[in-house]
C-alpha cells in the first residue's frame, strides 16, 4: 500500500489515520490478521465520531496494514471465553458498527486488498462502496462453518444485492470464499481494482464521493437501506436471538473451538 503526501497523519495502536484532502483514511493495524476485538471496535468507533465532527473530513476510506488481510473476523479468544450471559456483546459490538457505518452521514469505502472473512466483510457491508484488489481480494460470510448464520439482516443485505442467488447460496449456505471476479459477480463489492497500485485508485474512488452533495447523499443512502431492510430494528432484534440460540447450541461451540484449534470441526 503506498500513501503520498498525507496532509495530516496520526496512530494509534490498532489504527491509523491519514487525511488526504478532503478524505480521511482509516487504516487497521492489529496483526496478524486484523481481528475484531473489543478494544479495536473501540478504538473504530472512536475514529469515526471524529472524523464525523470533523468538517474538513468530506469521505472515509477503510484499509489495511496487513496487505494479506482487511479482517479475518471477530476475535474468537474472545468469543470463545465469554460468559453464557455475555456471550452475545462481542457479536453486538460488531452489529452496532455496521450500523454506525451504514448511518454514517458522510460516504464510507471499504478498500479490501485482501481477505474480508466473516465479521470483516460484515463491517465492509456497511459502507456505501465496496472495492476489491483483483488479485489478492476475498471475501466470505463463512459462519456456517462455525455452526452460525450471518443472520437475517445480512442474508437480507447481501440477497438484495445480488441478481445470482446461486452465489449467494454458495457464500452463505457452503461458507465458500469468493474472489473478486466472483464477488462482483455477485453484486457484493463494486469495483475491482488492479492488485497494482491498489490503494492510489481506491483513494482516487473515494475522492470522487467527497465531492458530492453531502445532504442529498446521506438522504439517497438512508432511502436505500429502508428499502431493503424496512424497519431494521426489528430484524436485528431477531438477528440477535438467532445469534445467542445458535452460540448456545453443541455445533457453535464445536465449530469455533475447532477454529480457534486449527483444526476440521466434528459434526455429529
Amino acid at each position: 500500500m503506498s500513501i503520498e503526501n498525507p496532509s495530516t497523519s496520526t496512530t494509534s495502536t490498532l489504527i491509523s489515520v491519514q487525511d488526504h484532502g478532503r478524505v480521511r483514511v482509516l487504516t487497521f493495524n492489529h496483526p496478524p490478521s486484523n481481528n475484531l476485538s473489543f478494544s479495536f471496535f473501540d478504538s473504530l468507533e472512536k475514529e469515526l465520531d471524529t472524523a464525523q465532527s470533523n468538517s474538513n473530513t468530506r469521505a472515509v476510506l477503510l484499509t489495511s496494514a496487513i496487505p494479506k488481510y482487511f479482517s479475518a473476523g471477530l476475535e474468537l479468544s474472545e468469543l470463545f471465553s465469554a460468559e453464557e450471559r455475555t456471550r452475545a456483546q462481542l457479536f453486538m459490538r460488531l452489529v452496532e458498527i455496521h450500523k454506525k457505518l451504514a448511518r454514517f452521514p458522510k460516504p464510507t469505502v471499504a478498500a479490501i486488498e485482501g481477505s474480508a472473512f466473516l465479521g470483516g466483510f460484515v463491517l465492509a457491508l456497511g459502507c456505501d462502496f465496496r472495492l476489491i484488489a483483483e488479485e489478492t481480494g476475498r471475501v466470505s460470510l463463512s459462519e456456517i462453518r462455525l455452526g452460525l448464520s450471518p443472520t437475517l439482516p445480512l442474508i437480507s443485505i447481501v440477497s438484495s444485492m445480488s441478481g445470482r442467488p446461486g452465489l449467494i447460496k454458495d457464500l452463505i449456505l457452503k461458507g465458500k470464499t469468493l474472489r473478486a471476479g466472483e464477488a462482483l459477480e455477485a453484486g457484493l463489492v463494486d469495483h475491482i481494482l488492479p492488485s497494482s497500485g491498489f490503494f492510489d485508485a481506491a483513494l482516487k474512488e473515494a475522492d470522487k464521493l467527497a465531492k458530492l452533495p453531502p445532504q442529498a447523499f446521506l438522504a439517497i443512502k438512508t432511502s436505500l437501506r429502508a428499502a431493503v431492510l424496512g424497519d431494521e430494528e426489528k430484524l436485528w432484534e431477531k438477528g440477535l436471538e438467532e445469534f445467542n440460540a445458535l452460540f448456545s447450541g453443541e455445533e457453535a461451540q464445536e465449530g469455533i473451538r475447532a477454529m480457534f484449534e486449527k483444526r476440521k470441526p466434528r459434526w455429529e
